[in-house]
């Protein structure tokens, strides 16, 4: 009697899912097409959503994602996500070109080393004239990580 029961939910299932899937049609299929283009851009045009890949430098250990989105208060923001970074005094995070940290933008001091962290941008700063995130020690004068961004998305 279990066993069934058991084929009697099993065909019961399969068919619902059939329904579901019949109903969704052609449009299901539009939908998951303009959810995967909305996910390579932003609303402001900023970089696209692909995430960069953050990894260690001279000897350092660095792993997580990086991407842009909205920051709090609304502010463009870069975000780095589930992060493992080798632990440094004053280590900080740059949006730089060709990995400059000299010549880039200071986004502000790391201050965990694991997880998710977001740095707001400062006004008027464009993530697309940039190529690269870079975190760098400044007591010991040495980049820890760095991620290479996309290109910008069309």
């Amino acid at each position: 009697m279990k066993i069934g029961r058991i084929f009697g939910i099993m065909f019961l299932s399969m068919a619902l899912l059939g329904g579901v899937a019949a109903c969704a049609g052609t449009n299901g299929m539009m939908d998951k097409k303009m959810d995967n283009k909305m996910d390579n851009k932003t609303d402001s045009g900023m970089k696209g959503q692909m995430d960069a890949m953050l990894t260690g430098s001279d000897g350092h250990h660095a792993a997580g994602k990086v991407s842009f989105g909205m920051g709090m208060k609304s502010k463009n923001a870069l975000t780095l996500s589930d992060i493992k970074v080798d632990k440094v005094p004053d280590g900080y995070v740059y949006l730089t070109r060709d990995g400059d940290h000299m010549h880039g933008v200071e986004l502000g001091m790391l201050k965990q080393f694991s997880g998710t962290v977001s740095f707001d941008l400062p006004a008027g700063v464009n993530p697309d004239d940039y190529d690269s995130v870079v975190i760098w020690c400044k007591k010991f004068n040495v980049e820890i990580g760095r991620a290479y961004l996309p290109k910008k998305m069309m």
